[in-house]
């Protein structure tokens, strides 16, 4: 991913030229404005100043959402002593992040041992549902030796499930006393689900996602999927 000179949150949103490396950079940082965890070509202002860039606290936006999680964890996290637990997220939330950010989606939260993505905002694209697609099997492919680089290599069950949905999102500042970046609605609940459903070393999309690269799959497997707290059946595919 090539880094750049100035938040591109800003200038897409703002034109606004908030410098995040070199010598200018030195100026905002006296302000608190830094780079952002959430993706290195961004800025802090874009997280925390929500409101005042876009005139809302929260904006509907056409997202494409990704949930990666890893299976096997709880059973693990029973067996082998915390240090190596750790080592084991560590290398997979560095997998998650690279995937995510070379595709220009940002990396929302980690929520233990999943991992939330947001694609479509604050950097906008076109193509976001292909992007995170192409995230999701970048991150398969690197997680593919995880367990034999950390030494895990006899846990069959250990392994990475992804699901993606794309759709109306609402994104923005959440809370009042303490404030959040993130995105909500059902799209974000029924990602949630789907990636629950995926199996180790799967990636589970809706049919609105399939639509986008069935050409890419053409041996995906349908599922009719029945999901905790979505009243109706799921269309699922397992992309192969």
């Amino acid at each position: 991913m090539k880094e750049t000179q100035i938040c591109q949150g800003c200038w897409e949103h703002m034109h606004m030229p908030t410098a995040i490396r070199g010598p200018f950079s030195a100026f905002f940082r006296t302000f608190g404005i830094k780079r952002s965890k959430m993706h290195p070509n961004m800025c802090t202002f874009c997280e925390s100043n929500f409101a005042k860039i876009m005139k809302h606290k929260q904006v509907p936006v056409s997202t494409t959402i990704l949930f990666a999680d890893i299976r096997g964890y709880t059973d693990l996290s029973q067996q082998v002593e915390p240090e190596k637990l750790n080592e084991l997220l560590h290398h997979f939330y560095d997998r998650c992040s690279a995937a995510v950010w070379e595709k220009d989606g940002i990396v929302n939260k980690f929520i233990g041992d999943a991992v939330l993505a947001i694609f479509n905002f604050p950097l906008i694209r076109k193509d976001h549902v292909q992007n995170a697609v192409s995230a999701a099997v970048q991150l398969q492919k690197d997680c593919q030796h995880m367990k034999e680089e950390i030494g895990l290599r006899d846990i069959q069950t250990l392994g990475v499930g992804i699901g993606i949905h794309t759709g109306e999102s609402y994104v923005g500042e959440v809370g009042t006393t303490y404030k959040d970046f993130t995105a909500i609605g059902p799209v974000v609940n029924l990602t949630s689900r789907l990636q629950g459903a995926a199996g180790v070393g799967e990636i589970m999309v809706t049919e609105e996602v399939f639509k986008e690269v069935k050409e890419q799959f053409p041996d995906a497997e349908k599922k009719v999927l029945t999901l905790k707290g979505i009243l109706n059946p799921v269309e699922g595919y397992v992309l192969v």
